[in-house]
């Protein structure tokens, strides 16, 4: 049987294995109101700040050890290590950490720690766009932002947000949400084939990404991420839209001769105000 072409879920002993010991993030997170990201990947999670990981976080299950990897960047003189790190060749901290370590080193002073040091070092508008994009429409039935960031094994090209929009009901479709800031160079036309590929790319492994995140979905859920009382049902049929944020003489001038150039194509300009309602 062939590998699924995305996968970004635990598998099921490894879920088991951790869905208590990381409690403590998910109650970290929802007190934020979400200014910090908890996604899933294949076995395992990143933690996220203003769209920078400030950890990805995977479970060893025959040492119960977590390995935590980490920009050094984002990591400064305050910061309780709990163990000596080794460092990769791309200038990440890796450390290796018993359920109680971990609890001490995403301690709330750590936490506050990683995120100035994201706000010093590696502030990016667009990634911090993506994550007021998620926070501002959490808690929402009609619209979920599923995953950020979405890569799979067809190629290297990233989808920026991958959200299920409801039909009816239960019945959702995936819904691709590409996010430019409006003095964004690739809002001449590049954009356009980027948002294009990636739909058809959804609708040709259309079941691989249903039975992926009906899983990532389930699990989130479990976790306390998704409202639990939310039923979902993945159907055939993706759709997407370009968000430009700000600069708005540059942006409106480019979305005017986009929509041109593509009248079918769908762009959301916002100015300043974070609200993906009208676009549905």
């Amino acid at each position: 049987m062939s590998e699924p072409v995305i996968k970004r879920y635990f598998s099921e002993d490894i879920f088991k294995n951790i869905e208590t010991d990381i409690k403590f993030l998910i109650g970290k997170i929802i007190q934020s109101g979400f200014e910090y990201d908890l996604q899933i990947r294949n076995n395992y999670f990143n933690i996220y700040y203003k769209g920078n990981s400030i950890g990805k976080i995977s479970y060893t299950k025959t040492k119960q050890l977590y390995k935590i990897e980490i920009h050094n960047k984002f990591i400064n003189g305050s910061i309780k290590k709990e163990s000596k790190p080794n460092r990769d060749k791309k200038g990440r901290l890796v450390f290796s950490l018993s359920r109680e370590k971990l609890h001490r080193f995403y301690c709330s002073a750590n936490l506050s720690s990683m995120a100035g040091m994201v706000k010093k070092v590696n502030f990016k508008e667009e990634l911090t766009f993506e994550q007021m994009l998620i926070t501002d429409n959490v808690n929402r039935s009609d619209l979920i932002i599923i995953d950020r960031q979405v890569r799979d094994r067809v190629d290297r090209n990233q989808m920026d947000l991958l959200a299920l929009i409801q039909k009816t009901d239960n019945d959702y479709q995936f819904y691709v949400i590409e996010v430019k800031l409006g003095n964004n160079d690739d809002l001449k036309g590049k954009v356009v084939k980027q948002l294009r590929d990636y739909v058809n790319k959804v609708k040709k492994y259309f079941d691989d990404y249903k039975k992926c995140y009906q899983e990532n979905f389930r699990q989130k859920q479990e976790l306390g991420l998704i409202d639990k009382n939310l039923k979902v049902n993945i159907v055939k049929g993706v759709s997407g839209m370009i968000v430009v944020l700000g600069y708005s003489g540059i942006a409106e001038k480019r979305i005017k001769e986009l929509k041109k150039k593509e009248p079918d194509i769908r762009v959301l300009h916002l100015r300043n105000i974070i609200d993906l309602s009208k676009a549905i």
